[in-house]
């Protein structure tokens, strides 16, 4: 995730806090484990497999939307080619591959601890509730 190449300030705070608690349940996970690095594999692997999945739907969506205003755009007869869309379905259908491949490599041939890749991919979720704490409190209280 690059926090510098977002626009929107919530999704760079998100971004920045997700890094920053990936490192801390890492270095956490390594004092559990007594050194060993097993806990803090599968709390990288997690945090990247879910930087990749946010990366793969995020360019998905832009795409989608940029294909929707281009069509809003197009003359009467203009079609997309066949190819293209069947590329956007298997980039889709590749991504879900990817990250069913990536999650085996690293739980079964690197024997990272499951529960370390839990841990992993749920830091976006903390980020995001840090978030909306954050922007709930600079809501002014109702009545003032």
């Amino acid at each position: 995730m690059r926090p510098a190449g977002e626009r929107d300030p919530s999704l760079r705070r998100i971004q920045r806090d997700s890094a920053v608690i990936v490192l801390a349940a890492a270095a956490v996970a390594l004092a559990v484990e007594g050194g060993r690095p097993e806990g803090a594999l599968g709390v990288l692997a997690g945090a990247g497999l879910m930087a990749f999945s946010y990366a793969a739907i995020k360019g998905g969506v832009t795409a989608l939307l940029q294909r929707a205003a281009a069509a809003g755009r197009a003359e009467p007869g203009d079609h997309h080619p066949k190819a293209r869309v069947a590329w956007l379905l298997a980039r889709f259908i590749g991504r879900y591959l990817v990250v069913g491949v990536v999650a085996w490599a690293v739980l079964v041939p690197l024997k990272a601890h499951p529960l370390g890749l839990f841990a992993g991919v749920t830091v976006p979720v903390l980020a995001i509730g840090i978030e909306a704490v954050r922007l709930n409190r600079r809501r002014p209280a109702p009545g003032r």
